[in-house]
């Protein structure tokens, strides 16, 4: 009996030793430089088992190759290509975008509901849905929304006023409960009041903590749904819990029933589907117009539908925003000079303004070089992640198969001293006048480029701006003992995250 049972676990280790290790000739048959690979992990182990990010992995990669345009690895068993010089990276995501259009593993995109919302769909379903969201976040909408954020900052008020009776103060619990008010008044109609009430008792803050939450579960369930997909849910996991888009399908009915189903004049998010349930399907042009071959498809409008776009909707824009404020404000407590040039910028809007507009974004240029510095310095995904979606050819006549994953590294480019000089100082000035038309396309990407381009740009910049000019209006931030010299960051999630709460001290403007 012990024979048999020792010759089946020889077996069954033969087996997983074969399957984890098939594909790692990939890159030595190309020619591809690329670093030996381990089996089970490839070379992304210490991400794999939740050592550290998966940014810090990349990195420590690149940091290997300085002069290769791209790197050969493996991402657990998969062939993964790491593309660090710009040319690539522009074939990549613009030039021809049609043959990556895709994130990892787009073929699973309709598993669960939630990542068929437009963040990990790719193909006919993203292009159809990407055409339709879009109206929502042009620059018109954005205006006629702008009194909704502008109503928000006036909790953020309260909670800053309440900060100031305090040794100090959680920042990254203080933007998100700010920007979960405006997400929630511009895309849903409906007051949060997230500013006015304990975190832990208000629903949308609770599922807002979910949809990110830094657990040792989740995180490996969205490794083991990256690295081996079919595994994963041929065992029946799931990455994302079902309560999450029960969530938004409830308040969705709930909305659309106060409003008898009609549209409101609101400009929000609802309105716009409420246009999709009507019709029952949206239709556009199939991801193959990309490539000369014009053709319609459509998809079928249904609650998981729209509840997927509404879950992807409110975490990106409610946490991206909330934690880059959070690291802009750090940043500007450790660098009291370039926080004196900010506060100078807002008494000189608020010189000239009586309340804040929405042309705010565009008049204050030093507010909104520090939102771009803050996401060089901590961009919101460390790496971006493509597939290839049908078989290329390099210009170096590298061939590439269907299936290989693509990562870029946008945290490695942004800490580049070849393209942006002491990378990792705070010097908003760099975003400027002369300076900023120096900087090299495709070296700067916080919100991706191409087709693929962070469709909520404009909805982030303007809650940002809004956001500094309510704070720095009334207080200034001041490191405290508790304030990290060095952040941490959290393996756990996609999404550039520190590990523990920043706290930094809001003290009284005694200028004002």
């Amino acid at each position: 009996m012990m024979i048999l049972v020792g010759l089946v676990l020889t077996v069954l280790f033969a087996f997983v030793l074969y399957k984890t290790t098939c594909k790692f000739n990939y890159w030595k048959l190309r020619g591809v430089p690329f670093l030996p690979p381990i089996p089970f992990f490839g070379n992304y182990k210490d991400y794999i088992i939740l050592n550290n990010t998966i940014t810090h992995v990349v990195n420590k990669i690149c940091d290997r190759f300085r002069e290769e345009p791209y790197i050969g690895a493996f991402y657990g068993p998969e062939p993964t290509l790491i593309v660090k010089d710009p040319e690539h990276i522009k074939l990549v995501l613009a030039k021809d975008f049609y043959y990556f259009n895709s994130r990892e593993n787009g073929d699973y995109a309709t598993k669960e509901i939630i990542t068929g919302g437009l963040f990990l769909s790719g193909g006919d379903r993203w292009k159809v849905v990407r055409q339709h969201l879009t109206p929502f976040f042009s620059s018109a909408k954005m205006k006629k929304m702008f009194y909704l954020v502008e109503e928000c900052t006036a909790g953020l008020e309260k909670l800053i006023e309440d900060s100031l009776q305090m040794p100090k103060a959680g920042v990254r619990s203080m933007m998100a409960r700010f920007t979960i008010d405006c997400i929630g008044s511009c895309a849903f109609g409906v007051n949060i009041n997230a500013t006015s009430c304990e975190e832990q008792e208000n629903p949308f803050c609770v599922i807002g903590r979910k949809i990110f939450e830094p657990s040792t579960a989740r995180g490996l369930k969205l490794i083991g749904r990256a690295v081996w997909p079919d595994l994963f849910y041929k065992l029946g996991f799931q990455a994302f819990p079902s309560d999450l888009t029960d969530f938004f399908e409830n308040l969705l009915k709930r909305v659309f029933h106060e409003r008898g189903y009609k549209h409101c004049g609101r400009h929000d998010f609802v309105d716009l589907v409420l246009g999709f349930k009507e019709s029952k399907y949206i239709t556009g042009d199939s991801i193959t117009s990309l490539k000369g071959e014009f053709k319609k498809t459509s998809i079928e409008v249904n609650d998981s539908f729209l509840s997927a776009q509404c879950v992807v909707l409110f975490g990106a824009a409610f946490e991206t925003t909330a934690t880059t404020l959070t690291f802009l404000l750090y940043e500007l407590a450790k660098n009291p000079d370039k926080q004196k040039r900010a506060i100078e910028e807002v008494d000189l809007y608020f010189k000239n303004h009586d309340r804040i507009e929405y042309e705010c974004v565009y008049e204050t240029p030093y507010l909104d070089a520090c939102v771009c510095e803050t996401l060089r310095i901590y961009p919101v995904l460390g790496v971006v992640t493509r597939e290839v979606v049908e078989d290329y050819t390099l210009p170096s006549g590298v061939p590439l198969t269907k299936g290989v994953r693509v990562h870029i590294p946008v945290h490695h480019l942004h800490h580049n001293p070849e393209y942006f000089s002491e990378p990792d100082v705070f010097r908003p000035e760099r975003f400027l006048g002369a300076e900023k038309g120096r900087i090299k396309p495709f070296t700067y990407m916080p919100f991706g480029e191409g087709p693929r381009t962070c469709i909520g740009l404009r909805f982030a910049k303007m809650q940002s701006i809004a956001g500094l000019l309510t704070l720095l209006r009334k207080c200034q931030v001041e490191l405290v003992q508790e304030t990290p010299t060095e952040i941490q960051f959290e393996p756990r999630v996609i999404t550039t995250q520190p590990v523990a709460e920043i706290y930094l001290k809001f003290t009284p403007r005694l200028d004002n």
